[in-house]
């Protein structure tokens, strides 16, 4: 009896499932959605760009605080080498 109960009861969630899709897909205008999804990929590319830029701002701040000189900067050594006099 419990299995007949569970199989109705699958079958009304997929109905309901079903219609469901049915009424999005009869009052969604996929321009409209796509535009939608284009800003919210905008909105979080900004997002993304401005809490990078936040976040190390923020700890050339705390490294400077904690250890009195500026940060070391990967390209910096580079250029040291470069503007270094060759010894022969």
């Amino acid at each position: 009896m419990t299995d007949r109960r569970e199989a109705i009861a699958e079958d009304l969630r997929a109905l309901a499932t079903d219609f469901k899709s049915l009424l999005e897909s009869a009052t969604t205008d996929p321009k409209e959605r796509q535009r939608k999804e284009r800003l919210w990929r905008v909105l979080y590319g900004v997002l993304g760009a401005v809490t990078t830029l936040v976040a190390r701002r923020a700890a050339t701040k705390a490294w400077t605080i904690l250890t009195g000189e500026q940060p070391p900067i990967a390209g910096a050594a580079q250029k040291r080498e470069e503007r270094a006099p060759q010894k022969v």
